[in-house]
């Protein structure tokens, strides 16, 4: 057994774990699975079964990828251009007010000058933050208008909030992918989210039914190898936990509402990284690989100042190696520490999983966990643990 294969039984044994049960795999990029372990349990309950590898998991933010892929594949397509104004399909953010604090302290706005585009929502540049994460919006949200907003359940209701930046000129993780899942579906003739996705994206890598889902509770199977989730609780322990994401009768969140398999991930991850991929052109592959965030920009700083929620995903990596793609997080050094190498892609979500694709190593990987919260001590070690029990056996090879 190797280091990592120890440390893994450790962390996952019943009734004293740490983590209590996580997936790892990696694919290249014809698809060909390269590495897979599996280790832990299904709950925390007394019966809980062995961890399958088939088991369901809330993607939570890791539908981000998906939607992006759905947007770009409507710049393919020529529906919208990545740098054209996004109102064209989706008017509720045309002429959007910038929040700003007054001489005193109290929330003013003025108007925005830039319009808001497909680039900038898929890179977080847009200035539609997330309410529990800025405090212009966490204070805003104390208001009557957005009290009343909060009676909408519908994509363009709940998100239409104020913007906290001139677009394109900070960062900012927020709802930018949820608006542009619903711009998708404005340009498919108003089609559901999911079953767009089942046609141009699930389908078209291989898979077949039952496809990942925003509502879990329609297909009682799938449901059935739901992995339940765990808290970490003050004394560190874990006590049973319930993620509210993927299982939505009214709305399909692109930023958040997925529930999948590790084997449709990685279905996903292969495809942008093999030679001939099916859900995107290669140029616009290349062009997701690209730095979009530039170096000591504004936006450069926010999204370095958000290291406690994406380091999760990046590893021990600097902060002047970190940047934005088109479809996630891009670390633009080595990690000498796990042996990983420049040129990552990745990103993940709060149930704790976490994938990564690597273009020029021609290799892909998703952890999977289900624990709350997202940046846990021992779900990050063990994440970190991984990469390097992957990248050594790889670079070795």
């Amino acid at each position: 057994m190797s280091e990592f294969d120890d440390l893994l039984a450790k962390f996952t044994e019943k009734g004293h774990a740490k983590v209590h049960g996580a997936l790892f795999q990696c694919v290249d990029k014809h698809g060909n699975e390269i590495y897979n372990k599996i280790s832990g349990y299904d709950s925390l309950g007394g019966d809980a079964a062995p961890l399958r590898e088939d088991c369901v998991l809330k993607m939570t933010s890791g539908s981000k990828l998906m939607a992006s892929i759905a947007l770009l594949q409507c710049v393919d397509k020529g529906l919208i251009g990545l740098d054209e104004p996004i109102a064209k399909v989706l008017p509720e953010l045309e002429d959007k007010e910038i929040l700003k604090l007054g001489s005193e302290s109290e929330l003013i706005s003025e108007p925005s000058k830039t319009k808001i585009t497909a680039r900038h929502l898929l890179t977080h540049t847009s200035g539609l933050a997330y309410r529990f994460l800025n405090p212009l919006l966490i204070k805003w949200a104390t208001t009557p208008a957005a009290q009343q907003d909060k009676i909408g359940v519908s994509i363009a209701e709940k998100y239409n909030v104020p913007l906290v930046f001139e677009p394109g000129d900070g960062w900012a993780y927020g709802v930018g992918i949820d608006w542009a899942g619903l711009a998708v579906r404005r340009l498919h003739g108003g089609m559901s989210l999911e079953d767009y996705m089942n046609e141009n994206i699930w389908s078209k890598v291989g898979l077949s039914a039952p496809f990942p889902t925003f509502q879990i509770s329609k297909d009682p199977e799938y449901k059935s190898r739901l992995m339940k989730a765990a808290e970490r609780t003050p004394d560190g322990l874990l006590q049973p936990f319930e993620f509210w994401q993927g299982d939505n009768p009214n709305e399909q969140d692109g930023g958040h509402g997925l529930v999948a398999t590790a084997k449709d991930y990685l279905a996903v991850l292969a495809d942008l990284i093999s030679d001939s991929p099916k859900l995107l052109k290669p140029e616009t592959i290349a062009l997701a690989f690209e730095p979009q965030i530039a170096p000591g920009s504004p936006a450069m700083t926010m999204l370095q100042q958000l290291r406690p929620a994406w380091e999760t995903i990046s590893g021990p990596v600097s902060n002047s190696e970190v940047n934005h793609g088109l479809l996630g997080l891009l670390l633009t050094g080595n990690m000498p520490e796990i042996g990983q190498p420049k040129g990552i892609l990745g990103w993940g979500g709060a149930a704790g999983t976490i994938w990564f694709v690597s273009k020029e190593s021609g290799v892909a990987g998703i952890f999977g966990t289900q624990i709350s919260p997202f940046g846990d001590a021992a779900v990050k070690e063990l994440i970190n643990a991984w990469k390097k029990d992957f990248w050594s056996g790889f670079n070795a090879a």
